[in-house]
């Protein structure tokens, strides 16, 4: 599902459990990280593939997050850098089922050139869940608001 909208749907849904809201915006920022450092600049320019395909690794994004984390206060660095980079291993995880005509992730690079996938759908496949990723978000947002809005008044009636 790596479309960006699928991405950070996901990571909203497992911000709101997982996450208070300063590190959650960072964790739906770093499920977008690797795709928005890396996909722009080979479609855009080709031949760049293969010096921004790092980006689009585990340990790219690592490197990435990490310099991230360096430009905020001393204090926040280490929850900066959990939460951007627990956000892209949700992309990874996410983008994993995915099969290519081409290569297809290098998970481990720089340690292995072996491509990795499960091959379950084509990218694009994505953009027919889009509508329903959005209706679930709206429902998932929309419940705990009527339900404290039920409850204010039923509190407001006593």
């Amino acid at each position: 599902m790596p479309d960006l909208l699928t991405h950070s749907a996901a990571a909203y849904l497992a911000a709101r459990r997982w996450f208070p809201r300063p590190a959650a915006m960072l964790f739906i920022v770093g499920t977008m990280l690797p795709d928005v450092l890396s996909r722009p600049f080979y479609i855009l320019f080709p031949a760049l593939h293969w010096w921004v395909m790092p980006l689009h690794t585990p340990i790219g994004m690592a490197i990435i997050c990490w310099m991230i984390a360096g430009l905020f206060k001393a204090d926040d660095r280490r929850t900066v850098f959990i939460a951007l980079l627990a956000g892209a291993a949700l992309h990874f995880l996410l983008d994993a089922p995915q099969k290519h005509l081409a290569a297809g992730y290098f998970w481990l690079f720089p340690f292995s050139w072996t491509t990795y996938e499960w091959g379950l759908w084509w990218s694009e496949d994505s953009v027919r869940i889009v509508p329903f990723v959005i209706l679930l978000v709206a429902i998932v947002e929309i419940l705990p608001y009527l339900r404290h809005r039920r409850a204010a008044r039923i509190n407001e009636q006593n």
